[in-house]
């Protein structure tokens, strides 16, 4: 993101939105002359207690900073011609309002979720609301607690912190939207907080995201020991807050930055010394698996890989780099007019009314265009684009206020830097990680034996489970008591969220959406089969030539073009495929497939010494020794096999296994591969 692109790019999806209420002031007040003062009065507040609660916090992208905003026309035209506007398009009374992007690190959102709820119980009479880019966010975090009656058109616009309390407002009172005015209202009685306030499991869910804030921020901290040009370990001592910035520079660098790479014309590698730098475990994680090999021409030296101290080295080197693209981008201050960024915003206000037809030049012309540059150049220089953290680290090099001895004295003593073992996660560590992120599902667990016959009984069920829109409905008993022939299907509403979002619209739908598809299976399997048909003649497997077709005659043809009507009925379908399908069976039965199959073992054998398979014949006379095929031990053996030779990663047969609750246990191996039966049951089978 450039500085001429500022305002002007499309908002990405990593940001949060967060607005402050002070419940004093409503409309009516934008035009009272206090209300700038009772605004500026509340924001440096807000920012006094946020500076305390985030001082020892590593923002990734930006940190958190709110603006006061009366809510009046010519505010609403501002960001609308800056294209950052809200998601909420409806009118508010005057507020802070603020947003921060957080990159990669999704702890940047939930501790600013933390720090509102912070604000509401220090400051009385504090009305706070958050989102992002998938919405309700909070809510979506406690789908599964979430009253009956919640989806995602209810919830919009509906949930605030209040006294440090998270609330759920009206929305199962009425539909249309709340007030903003009338929810400040609600909140102050007590008998309205107690209704609105959400469930111990929802505030459990928020809590367990929120718990580790601000007391054990460290945790989530690294430090290490790095081998930087003198410079950068100025900048990094003076303001540690660079540290992100540079390493989101050199993570993301281009060509262009490259070329700034090999030139190192403001961090000359020529005089080093050994420092030691913060990073959150995201940001060192970037930097550790961020390759790069430095061109040899630029003068760095770095020691061989066996050297303790090459570590150390590399990591100055790619931290350095990302100091110097830094101070390559910056740009020395120049005037509005010369700005490409202010010229296309200039001319998106003009477009949309903005200065009402005042004659260019004139009092009120000339106040307008005031307040639109002003509000330009602080939401310009409030977000952290490089050029502008660019020219911080160039005014730290030009005033050269820093002592390169006394530097190379410090890093001497450095602490030994942090074990960075958690970097590398085993695949037990991290399943055990989302067991507890995520919990513990309770899954029918296939251990030891088990009966084929209940296996595929359970397969069959679960394809055969009816789906609505948002997926199979597991409420049978509610669906059952609705008449789905009755209403019509209502198709949901679709948003631009994803992701999270995901997880709230598939929220339970409230009683008369909640219904399933009215769709016959039976019926459309007949209408396809009817399409479909086809009859097979019945061969007559004793004769001498069985293709011979001498062997038909005429009223067998006939016979055979009145079955293959339309209007014959399903049970001489059912008929005619079984037993074309049980001579199929008997045909295979003789071949290396048909032996690949487990013959049902319990069928009564109708001779002495037969063997529990198909015996080589050259006909179907003697078919006496046939064994029909089990299928469910088939099914069963060949889901088996499938997950084996998946060695328990992703694929069809887990996959299939997972949808339908199922967890497989490793079964005890020796050299010998997996145990089998002890007893000669074989229609249970070992997994």
């Amino acid at each position: 993101m450039t500085s001429n692109s500022i305002l002007q790019s499309v908002r990405e999806d990593d940001f949060i939105e967060y607005w402050l209420f002070p419940t004093g002031l409503d409309r009516k007040d934008v035009s009272l002359e206090n209300c700038d003062s009772l605004l500026e009065a509340l924001r440096t507040e807000v920012n006094k207690l946020a500076a305390d609660y985030c001082q020892r916090y590593i923002w990734h992208r930006d940190g958190f900073k709110v603006a006061a905003r009366k809510g009046d026309r010519l505010q609403r035209l501002l960001l609308e011609a800056s294209e950052v506007q809200e998601e909420n398009k409806a009118q508010l009374p005057p507020h802070l309002y603020g947003i921060t992007h957080y990159g990669d690190n999704v702890q940047d959102e939930w501790f600013i979720v933390s720090l509102l709820f912070h604000l509401t119980r220090r400051i009385p009479g504090l009305l706070a609301r958050v989102v992002d880019s998938d919405g309700e966010f909070l809510l979506i975090e406690a789908a599964e607690h979430l009253p009956r009656w919640a989806n995602p058109e209810r919830c919009e616009d509906r949930v605030f912190v209040y006294d440090g309390e998270l609330y759920l407002v009206g929305a199962e009172d009425q539909k249309d939207a709340f007030p903003m005015e009338r929810v400040m209202q609600e909140l102050n009685a007590a008998a309205t907080r107690s209704k609105w306030i959400v469930s111990k499991n929802i505030k459990s869910c928020i809590e367990e995201r929120t718990r580790d804030f601000p007391d054990k921020i460290e945790e989530n901290h690294h430090r290490a020991n790095l081998f930087v040009p003198v410079g950068v370990a100025a900048a990094l001592k003076e303001n540690p807050q660079l540290v992100s910035a540079a390493v989101l520079a050199f993570c993301n660098r281009d060509p262009i930055d490259l070329k700034a790479c090999q030139a190192m014309r403001f961090f000359p590698p020529e005089s080093c010394v050994y420092t030691s730098a913060v990073f959150t475990r995201c940001l060192y994680a970037m930097l550790v698996h961020s390759n790069y090999l430095p061109d040899r021409r630029t003068g760095w030296s770095l020691p061989l890989a066996s050297d303790p101290n090459h570590k150390a080295h590399m990591l100055g080197l790619k931290l350095a780099c990302g100091f110097e693209i830094l101070a390559s981008q910056a740009k020395s201050s120049q005037s509005l007019e010369a700005d490409k960024g202010w010229k296309s915003y200039f001319e998106s206000l003009k477009g949309k009314g903005y200065f009402q037809e005042n004659i260019e030049g004139s009092q009120e012309y000339t106040r307008l265009l005031g307040i639109a540059k002003e509000y330009y150049q602080e939401n310009r220089d409030s977000m952290r684009f490089t050029p502008k953290i660019g020219e911080e680290i160039v005014s730290i090099l030009k005033r050269n206020d820093y002592d390169p001895d006394e530097l190379r004295q410090q890093g001497m003593n450095l602490p030994a830097p942090d074990d960075d073992s958690w970097i590398n996660i085993s695949p037990e560590e991290l399943d055990q990680m989302l067991t507890e992120r995520y919990g513990t599902r309770h899954l029918f667990s296939l251990n030891g034996n088990t009966n084929p016959e209940t296996f595929t009984s359970m397969v069959n069920d679960f394809l055969e489970q009816k789906s609505e829109f948002d997926g199979v409905d597991q409420d049978a008993a509610a669906a059952a008591l609705l008449d789905v022939g009755s209403v019509k299907p209502i198709k949901p509403k679709r948003t631009k969220s994803k992701g999270k979002a995901d997880v709230l619209n598939n929220l339970p739908q409230p009683s008369p959406l909640h219904q399933p598809i009215d769709f016959d299976p039976d019926a459309f399997g007949g209408h396809v089969k009817h399409m479909l048909d086809l009859v097979i003649p019945e061969d007559r497997w004793d004769s001498s030539d069985a293709s011979d077709m001498s062997d038909y005659d005429e009223d067998e043809y006939d016979q055979n073009i009145e079955d293959m009507s339309p209007n014959r009925t399903a049970k001489a379908v059912k008929n005619e495929l079984q037993t074309y399908m049980d001579q199929m069976d008997q045909e295979l039965a003789k071949t290396a497939i048909g032996k690949s199959f487990e013959t049902d073992l319990n069928e009564p054998n109708q001779g002495e010494g037969q063997t529990t398979r198909q015996s080589d014949v050259d006909d179907f006379d003697d078919i006496e020794s046939f064994k029909p095929v089990n299928i469910d031990v088939n099914v069963l053996k060949n889901m088996m096999e499938s997950y084996q030779s998946q060695i328990g990663g992703p694929g069809p047969a887990a996959n299939l296994l997972g949808s339908m609750g199922v967890q497989l246990s490793r079964a005890s191996s020796g050299p010998g591969g997996p145990s089998r039966p002890k007893s000669g049951n074989t229609k249970q089978t070992d997994v």
